[in-house]
């Protein structure tokens, strides 16, 4: 077992935090804004719940995408 610190970062732990915040803030947002986005269209349109449902199943998609790459880039 390898008990050595990683020393590849050596950013203060409260920049790190802030780093990872701001990567799972972008996910939320990522996953939330298009099918907000989508209600107000169907508001507008009048076509409630298609865009609903396309805006959800878009932004699930864009934040997996996001989510697989920072899962890429942690088993490096």
């Amino acid at each position: 077992m390898n008990m050595t610190k990683d020393t590849s970062d050596d950013r203060s732990p409260i920049a790190r935090a802030i780093e990872w915040s701001a990567r799972l803030m972008t996910i939320g947002l990522e996953m939330a804004l298009p099918a907000a986005g989508g209600y107000w269209l169907d508001l507008r349109i009048g076509t409630l719940p298609a865009f609903v449902t396309l805006g959800a199943m878009l932004g699930f998609v864009a934040g997996m995408f996001h989510l697989l790459q920072i899962a890429r880039q942690g088993s490096k």
